[in-house]
């Protein structure tokens, strides 16, 4: 009896567009989760605390981060490599310049823009993952092992 399939990713003969399509769309799922967490605690900040926006920023963005590396690595890219620490020594580094990005577009976006904060976060966090994080994660995260692309299922 063939194992059960729980995403095209799983199919090891496939073409990697697709196992890449399956993982851009469980990444969007969890930054989806992260950037809600991040929301939540940008808004319970600002609105709930009385926080300034600029300054409730980077601890809303830290709460994202971390939903973002344990999301990506086992949900995500499906990795099982058990270098946690390495990885998460890399994914770190693509966090900080992530984080950065987010830091300076918000800040400038704040400047020039008249959204409230929540909405001006969803804009300048999605430049940036798109942009910045989820083309480096993909280096970081190799997911489980694959037949070579074109060979037939065992």
């Amino acid at each position: 009896m063939a194992p059960f399939v729980h995403s095209p990713s799983d199919v090891p003969y496939l073409p990697r567009w697709i196992t890449r399509l399956d993982t851009l769309v469980r990444s969007a799922g969890v930054g989806a989760v992260a950037t809600l967490a991040d929301l939540l605690t940008l808004a319970l900040l600002t609105h709930g605390l009385g926080v300034a926006a600029r300054a409730a920023s980077a601890p809303a963005l830290c709460v994202g981060v971390a939903i973002q590396f344990v999301g990506n690595k086992r949900f995500a890219f499906r990795d099982d490599d058990p270098a946690w620490a390495s990885q998460a020594l890399r994914f770190a580094a693509v966090e900080a310049l992530g984080f950065a990005a987010n830091l300076a577009l918000f800040d400038l976006a704040s400047r020039r823009v008249a959204l409230p904060p929540v909405a001006l976060r969803l804009v300048t966090t999605h430049l940036v993952y798109f942009g910045v994080c989820l083309p480096l994660w993909s280096r970081i995260f190799r997911g489980p092992a694959r037949a070579p692309e074109g060979s037939a299922p065992r």
